[in-house]
């Protein structure tokens, strides 16, 4: 007797009962491949790039006492790195892990190519009122929300005229993607992350009056990646200074900023990074 003679009450299964079990099978068969593709996107884990500001004979800022912004940076970068990687959500890639010079340009590139899914650029602010302190964030924008922001952002960008610097043209696939206009998708993934920083920073990380600030900063031009550039307070207020120089500050810093890029998945990004992935 053939297998499908009989269905569970012991009647003959009729000619329309076995098509659709074969369809059935066949449905199912079908599906296997975008079943595979949801499990690898489930257990994807997001990509942050951390990019710590200046470095090599680019010292930054530099305080009254004579403590370099690219020294602060990278310890700061260090220390975000550590906090990302202890929850298991995350990848964590940085443009520099040394006391080396990177152009603008290849720190983008290195974001491109890397598919990162944030950029967050660490920085240390210099203004020229001493009693000013506290952080802020900035995302892109072609005009810039204030002056400061614009004088920033034309210092910022003026790192690459270094004397030595080496010209690096853009691959073709870079320049490309530069080329194109920014996605509203980035757009708001960006001003989407600087609130978040903002609110995780709030009360517990001193921050400037108005914290949330935009200007044309040569390293956030990437379209295709949510971007922000956090300065993480100003060297030249004593108090902002003592804390940027203090590990346990820094430790901090990255805390917070490890719980803003949580909100940041949970909410405006859910299918990259709520879920901890393997691997």
């Amino acid at each position: 007797m053939c297998s499908f003679c009989f269905a569970s009450n012991g009647w003959k299964l009729g000619r329309r009962g076995l098509v659709r079990g074969v369809l059935g099978l066949a449905a199912t068969a079908a599906a296997a491949p975008a079943l595979a593709r949801l499990h690898r996107k489930s257990s994807f884990r997001p990509l942050v790039m951390i990019d710590p500001g200046h470095g090599g004979y680019d010292p930054g800022a530099i305080a009254p006492d004579g403590v370099f912004e690219k020294d602060i940076t990278l310890q700061s970068g260090f220390a975000l790195r550590a906090a990302l990687l202890r929850t298991g959500r995350y990848r964590v890639a940085m443009t520099r892990s040394h006391d080396v010079f990177v152009t603008l340009t290849d720190r983008v590139t290195m974001a491109v190519s890397a598919q990162a899914d944030l950029f967050l650029a660490l920085h240390c602010d210099h203004l020229p009122v001493a009693d000013l302190r506290g952080a802020s964030v900035f995302t892109l924008s072609g005009k810039a929300s204030d002056k400061l922001a614009a004088g920033l952002a034309k210092d910022e960008n003026n790192v690459d005229q270094f004397p030595g610097t080496a010209s690096h043209a853009l691959s073709p696939q870079v320049a490309g993607i530069l080329a194109s206009l920014e996605t509203r998708a980035t757009r708001v993934g960006s001003a989407t992350l600087s609130q978040d920083i903002q609110a995780s920073f709030s009360g517990i990380i001193p921050l400037l009056p108005d914290p949330g600030r935009s200007a044309n900063f040569a390293v956030l031009r990437d379209p295709s990646t949510p971007s922000t550039l956090l300065e993480m307070g100003c060297l030249t207020n004593p108090l902002d200074e003592r804390l940027l120089k203090s590990p346990a500050h820094r430790a901090l810093m990255a805390e917070r900023l490890t719980s803003a890029i949580g909100v940041y998945f949970d909410k405006f990004a859910p299918n990259h990074g709520s879920v901890i992935g393997a691997g």
